[in-house]
């Protein structure tokens, strides 16, 4: 009878093994992934599986089924808001703004003024006086809204703004923001609405800190809008992280543009309450108010093709001169990485910026240097930023085209969280972009074949290791 026992476990066992690793199979769209997490059930069974429960699964649940198939009416309805403006200009650099229309977005805009928001100090400026003049609402998407200094003083001014009659909305995300119920009880008794993107269980009704609302999104009156890497906590001042000042890329974006803007956070928000916002005064059709050609491009699980994804692969692949890239999780997939050392290989210059040591997240940072041998050996050009913690997230090329906005390139950017970019199609704002970009690779440390040759043996094994486990980033 125990050799009976024992033989029925053993087969119960190979049993729920392979029926798993054929469920990772089917649940996972990257076939990396899919291996990556195989090989966790299989050499860590118990603890593998439950980590796969809670991180590894990226398919859409009902809900996001729901957005998905609700899309094509959305996109009807915000038509008689949003008009096709921008017809002779849909090309763009390198046909990337047709590229970017074809997989779901608006075209490229005409008129509009931009501000490059480089610092916290003069970002939150720039913000709190944009809230403070808004006169019919103000919609406000963050992934991480910090229940701080800083994130009171934000939400003290969203308060006020809403007992004075203005329409307030705030929108945050269930990872990122763990005070979300707290911010949005308070901003609810001052008058205005608040949600909470995908809440976790067992108040919501999802397990996975996957599928995540990276966007960081505000609009004021469909009139003036705020996008790019910054979320709202203290960090921005120097106050968290080892006193440390956190540097990222922000954009202040008024004209034609800010519909297309606002159209992102209406989605979002009928996503998370199920109210839609389609009336005209979220859509005012803002005036031609500067020279800057802006295209508003937005992704996420719940797209088929990945849009963010596919307008880096292109520029990076049609570029003729110079790319350069400024990205602090930066574990490209094979795809991109191919087209990295193509792009270097053919003569273009190459150049990266990614965190420096400490890093802010230390797998993502081994993760990333396992593959630096092979980018340097390519003539890839990779710098550590160690003035500051780097956190901006951006991409120039040649001078004439550059991407600003929430996506890394990394695995969790390009294929499980909520992203937004603004692209910009005129060489004078790509050449502001990469003045600055420059100036940050000025203050940097430049990574050497001989600096990595030097590296210890417990570097390497945390780079091997963590490679490991890019795929599940």
């Amino acid at each position: 009878m125990e050799a009976i026992l024992t033989a029925a476990g053993v087969a119960l066992y190979y049993t729920v093994m392979v029926l798993s690793v054929i469920w990772v199979f089917a649940r996972k769209r990257d076939p990396a992934s899919a291996v990556s997490w195989s090989l966790a059930i299989l050499f860590v069974p118990v603890a593998g599986l439950a980590v796969f429960l809670l991180l590894g699964r990226d398919r859409l649940p009902w809900r996001l089924k729901r957005k998905l198939r609700h899309r094509p009416e959305f996109a009807r309805r915000m038509a008689r808001f949003i008009p096709a403006r921008g017809e002779g200009s849909r090309e763009g650099f390198q046909g990337i703004g047709r590229l970017a229309e074809q997989t779901g977005n608006s075209p490229i805009r005409e008129g509009n003024k931009l501000t490059g928001l480089l610092e916290g100090p003069e970002a939150f400026e720039a913000i709190h006086e944009a809230i403070a003049g808004a006169r019919h609402h103000v919609h406000v998407e963050e992934y991480i809204f910090r229940d701080d200094s800083l994130g009171r003083k934000l939400l003290e001014l969203l308060c006020k703004r809403a007992r004075e009659g203005v329409q307030v909305r705030l929108l945050v995300d269930a990872v990122g923001t763990g005070a979300a119920r707290r911010l949005i009880r308070d901003l609810r008794r001052a008058g205005g609405r608040g949600a909470v993107f995908l809440p976790m269980f067992p108040l919501g009704k999802t397990l996975t800190p996957n599928l995540r609302n990276h966007r960081k999104i505000i609009v004021c009156d469909g009139r003036v809008g705020f996008l790019g890497g910054m979320n709202v906590g203290d960090e921005y001042f120097g106050l968290k992280l080892r006193n440390r000042y956190w540097c990222d890329w922000h954009l202040r974006i008024e004209g034609p543009a800010v519909s297309d803007l606002q159209r992102v956070f209406v989605e979002d928000w009928d996503f998370a309450t199920g109210r839609e916002l389609a009336a005209p005064e979220y859509f005012p059709n803002p005036e031609p108010c500067g020279e800057s050609r802006v295209q508003i491009v937005h992704s996420g699980p719940d797209e088929e093709v990945n849009s963010t994804r596919q307008v880096f692969f292109a520029a990076i692949t049609r570029a003729q001169h110079r790319v350069s890239i400024s990205s602090p999780y930066f574990v490209p997939d094979p795809a991109i990485r191919e087209a990295l050392r193509n792009a270097a290989l053919r003569g273009v210059r190459v150049e990266v910026l990614t965190q420096g040591w400490p890093p802010e997240m230390y797998t993502t940072y081994f993760a990333s240097r396992y593959y630096w041998e092979e980018f340097l050996h390519c003539g890839v050009r990779i710098f550590e930023y160690r003035h500051k913690v780097l956190h901006g997230k951006g991409m120039i090329v040649d001078s004439e085209w550059a991407a600003v906005g929430s996506s890394n390139l990394d695995p969790r950017s390009m294929q499980l969280n909520f992203e937004v970019l603004g692209l910009l199609d005129s060489p004078q704002d790509a050449a502001f972009c990469q003045e600055h970009l420059d100036r940050m690779i000025a203050q940097s440390v430049a990574v050497t074949p001989e600096m990595l040759a030097r590296r210890g043996l417990v570097a390497r094994a945390a780079e091997s290791t963590a490679r490991l486990f890019g795929p599940l980033l």
